[in-house]
């Protein structure tokens, strides 16, 4: 069960980060890298990748693999040159993850970081922290 909160908070990172920039940001199809570390975790966190389309409409794409019952949304967001600051809360009946981060875009690639804290009901909280890379590898296609 653990290891499934990591994997779903990892993914939540992932996604929180792929947030939208001014037009140095490239619209189209990112791939994304993230990084998650827990302090005080004998355990290491193998990186995650995935692709996700971005555009400057949708600055911030909606997790597309939630825990059944988690309600993710975004409580704020700055856009400052091209570096975009949010926080995040996700929340499902039994726990509360809220993440805080930074992006900075630079055209065709981004870094960034997230920390993000776990409060789960009758379990001590869970303290995450995400570094992230993107990179455009093209347009945006449809899927069937």
């Amino acid at each position: 069960m653990l290891r499934n909160v990591f994997i779903a908070l990892a993914i939540v990172i992932t996604l929180v980060l792929v947030a939208g920039a001014s037009a140095e940001m490239k619209e189209g199809l990112w791939e994304i890298t993230t990084k998650a570390e827990m302090k005080g975790m004998p355990v290491q966190i193998p990186p995650t990748t995935m692709k996700q389309c971005i555009t400057k409409k949708d600055l911030v794409p909606k997790p597309e693999k939630q825990e059944k019952g988690q309600e993710c949304k975004m409580q704020d967001q700055k856009v400052s040159g091209d570096t975009v600051t949010y926080t995040m809360e996700c929340k499902t009946a039994e726990s509360t993850m809220t993440s805080t981060g930074t992006i900075t875009y630079k055209g065709d690639s981004y870094n960034g970081t997230t920390n993000t804290t776990m409060k789960a009901k009758g379990q001590p909280d869970i303290l995450m922290t995400g570094k992230m890379t993107g990179k455009y590898i093209g347009p945006c296609t449809k899927e069937k």
